[in-house]
């Protein structure tokens, strides 16, 4: 879109002038030059129509008048005193200079907020999360019109150079912050590695020292929970993590501790568990009317000795009522725990034995597939022995589509993955419908 315009009319007194208008968008004017005749030689038009509209400076001669005017969507760019031929020129210019103005607008409007994301950036002393996911919506907004075309060109590629800088900055910022982490990362790791070493000692060792093993996991995998780290590591310590749970039970309870499924194990402990809460909570209420009865006898003893004893025996049932209260509380979020870990660990075994049975009818379809290609063609002449071969390979690849789709299966997440499976099957089971009839084909084509 040019700024500037170039065209011959006349003036009120009918003269022949050359006028040239120049858009100035962000003041929203414009700028009305003409000039008579006699001052616009063919060389002088000549660089107006061409230097002067394309941007290069031209030398106006003296003697040419200047207006400046404001842009208006209903008045027209030109004077009423001044007439053009193509009027369609000057209205188009019009409309594409009012559509220019508001782009400009628009423009010292996103470089105002791009001054205060300057600022912002400037002023942190480390990443922050927020202010990347801020300045992230605003360049989609910024994209948004540029695709649009809202933006002009120039503008929107300004935009996008300082924002592309700011999110450098950020970048270099954050990534300061991902090497910090994971130092610290490493530090943890190490720490829960050297304590994990000597807990694999004790279990090696065995005897008194295996009582205390297990208490020492369960409160490294609740520090576990709460640990920051990388993933990376998070991963290689739960591996180390449950692999000594598994020695300890083994150690203690025999081979057969960790024989079945993940499901059948949690349940094995929630089993335990339940019997431990029972217990617990026999306890507590037993405490409960020992504490309520110690409470009465306070009211009815006779002295002030009895009544000291009295008061130490209630503190002492409350310091241990209180501490069954909170061990129970404890117990009662890790059955809560194992009845989620029980839910998800039957889901995905039910998920498991889903995608292997799909598997086995998939490879039971491919042999039947062949099976019957195999026995229709060998029921002609021991001529089409080549003809065998030739219809195998066609349907070769066919088949080998259909595993590589349902093994496909196995990397979908978890919540995807009921959908992947019957779509998988789906496209397996056409495919392999496909392969037989291609083979038909071939067959039928070699005049079998």
């Amino acid at each position: 879109m040019k700024n500037k315009v170039v065209v011959w009319g006349t003036n009120a007194e009918n003269e022949k002038v050359l006028i040239a208008l120049e858009l100035q968008a962000e003041a929203n004017k414009v700028i009305l030059y003409t000039f008579p005749e006699a001052l616009a030689p063919e060389e002088f038009v000549n660089k107006m129509m061409g230097d002067w509209r394309d941007g290069k400076p031209v030398e106006f001669p003296e003697g040419h008048t200047m207006l400046e005017r404001e842009l208006s969507v209903t008045d027209s760019l030109l004077p009423d005193d001044l007439k053009v031929d193509r009027g369609d020129l000057i209205q188009r210019a019009q409309t594409e200079w009012h559509f220019a103005v508001l782009s400009a607008k628009l423009h010292t409007v996103y470089q105002q907020e791009l001054a205060e994301f300057k600022e912002k950036v400037q002023a942190l002393s480390a990443y922050d999360s927020k202010v990347w996911d801020s300045l992230k919506t605003f360049w989609d907004k910024v994209q948004s019109q540029s695709r649009e075309r809202n933006l002009f060109r120039e503008h929107a590629d300004n935009l996008r150079d300082n924002i592309n800088g700011l999110f450098d900055d950020l970048k270099k910022m954050r990534s300061q912050v991902q090497s910090e982490f994971m130092e610290t990362s490493k530090g943890v790791y190490e720490e829960f590695n050297k304590a994990l070493d000597d807990i694999e000692g004790r279990i090696a060792a065995g005897g008194a020292k295996l009582n205390s093993v297990f208490e020492d996991l369960k409160q490294m995998q609740r520090r576990y929970r709460d640990a920051r780290m990388s993933n990376e590591h998070r991963n290689q310590l739960w591996d180390r993590l449950d692999g000594a749970f598994k020695k300890a039970k083994e150690r203690k309870f025999g081979p057969s501790a960790n024989e079945g499924s993940i499901a059948d194990r949690h349940e094995s402990r929630m089993k335990g568990l339940n019997d431990a809460i029972k217990r617990m909570e026999e306890s507590v209420r037993r405490d409960e009317e020992d504490l309520q009865f110690q409470h009465k006898k306070v009211n009815t003893t006779e002295g002030q000795l009895e009544a000291q004893i009295r008061m130490a025996k209630i503190k002492m049932i409350d310091e241990r009522l209180s501490s069954k209260r909170e061990k129970l509380a404890e117990m009662q979020q890790t059955r809560s725990d194992v009845e989620r870990q029980i839910n998800n660990a039957k889901d995905k075994e039910a998920k498991r034995a889903e995608k292997e049975t799909e598997k086995q009818k998939l490879e039971a379809a491919k042999e039947a597939a062949k099976s019957e290609i195999a026995a229709s063609i060998k029921t002609k002449s021991d001529k089409d022995d080549t003809l065998f071969e030739a219809a195998t390979s066609v349907i070769g690849d066919l088949l080998i589509d259909a595993l590589d789709t349902a093994k496909a299966v196995a990397s979908v997440v978890a919540e995807k993955a009921e959908e992947a499976l019957e779509k998988a099957v789906d496209k397996a089971e056409e495919t392999i419908d496909k392969a037989v009839d291609k083979a038909g084909e071939t067959y039928d084509k070699s005049g079998g």
